[in-house]
C-alpha cells in the first residue's frame, strides 16, 4: 500500500485495553480488570466518634488486602437526556390536554436548566486487578503496547473466577466502612471508557448498542470502513 492511501490508525490501536467480554476487561498484557461502581458517604455530616470508626475500619480494609487496587473519582456533566426523553412520552401518552402541556414545559425546564447551568456529578470507582502467571509487571504501559500477547497460564473462565474472588474482598471490605459496591457490567464498562477517553464527543454522540459494535459502522477515509 502507498504511503498516500494508508489509512490512520484507530484511537483503539493505542489503548492498553484489549478486549472487554463478560463484564471483564482484558488488557493487552494479559491482565484482568473489573471495575466496581461505589457509593459516597457525607463524612462531614458524621460525629467524632463516627468518622473515627469509618478511618479505623478503611485502614483495616486496606490491610486486609494482599493486592493493588486503583480508586478513581470521576467528574462529568450530568446528562439526564433518557430521563427528558422518558418524561416528554409520559406527557405525549397523557389524555388531559393540561397535564399534557404541563409535562412538557417540565421537560423543556429541565433541559434549559442543564444548558445554562454547569452541573456536575461525581462517581467513584474502584479497579480491582488480576495477573494469571506470566504476565510481565514491570513494564508501564509504553511497554505493554509493544508486547506481543504473552503466553498465560489458565483459560479466561479461570481466571475470571480469581478475578471474582478479588472483587468479593473488596466488596465485602468495603461493605465494613459502609459503601456499597456493584461491579460494572460489559455495556456499563464501555460506556465508562467510551466517555473517559471521548469527554467531548460523547456529550453530542452517544455510544451505540453493544451488539452493534462488531459491525463496521466508522468509515476510516478510504475505501474500507473501520470497526469498533
Amino acid at each position: 500500500m502507498n504511503g498516500g492511501n494508508k489509512q490512520p490508525a484507530s484511537t483503539q490501536a493505542y489503548l492498553p485495553i484489549s478486549e472487554i467480554k463478560e463484564g471483564v476487561v482484558l488488557l493487552r498484557d494479559g491482565s484482568l480488570r473489573s471495575v466496581l461502581i461505589v457509593s459516597s458517604v457525607n463524612f462531614a455530616l458524621k460525629s467524632e466518634q463516627e468518622k473515627d470508626a469509618i478511618i479505623s475500619s478503611y485502614q483495616g480494609f486496606l490491610n486486609s488486602l494482599n493486592f493493588p487496587i486503583q480508586i478513581v473519582a470521576n467528574s462529568r456533566k450530568l446528562d439526564l437526556t433518557r430521563y427528558i426523553e422518558s418524561v416528554r412520552g409520559l406527557g405525549n401518552s397523557q389524555d388531559n390536554p393540561l397535564l399534557k402541556i404541563q409535562t412538557q414545559e417540565y421537560a423543556n425546564f429541565i433541559e434549559k436548566l442543564l444548558e445554562y447551568s454547569n452541573i456536575m456529578e461525581k462517581r467513584f470507582y474502584v479497579v480491582v486487578p488480576y495477573f494469571p502467571a506470566g504476565v510481565d509487571v514491570t513494564g508501564g504501559v509504553r511497554d505493554m503496547m509493544k508486547r506481543k500477547k504473552p503466553e498465560l497460564a489458565g483459560t479466561f473462565s479461570e481466571n475470571k473466577k480469581k478475578l471474582l474472588s478479588r472483587v468479593d474482598r473488596v466488596t465485602e471490605g468495603l461493605a465494613s466502612v459502609g459503601l456499597r459496591c456493584s461491579p460494572l457490567e460489559t455495556k456499563d464498562l464501555l460506556e465508562l471508557y467510551y466517555t473517559s477517553y471521548n469527554p467531548d464527543t460523547a456529550q453530542n454522540q452517544k455510544l451505540v448498542d453493544v451488539e452493534s459494535l462488531g459491525q463496521a459502522i466508522i468509515n476510516g477515509g478510504g475505501n474500507k470502513d473501520a470497526t469498533l
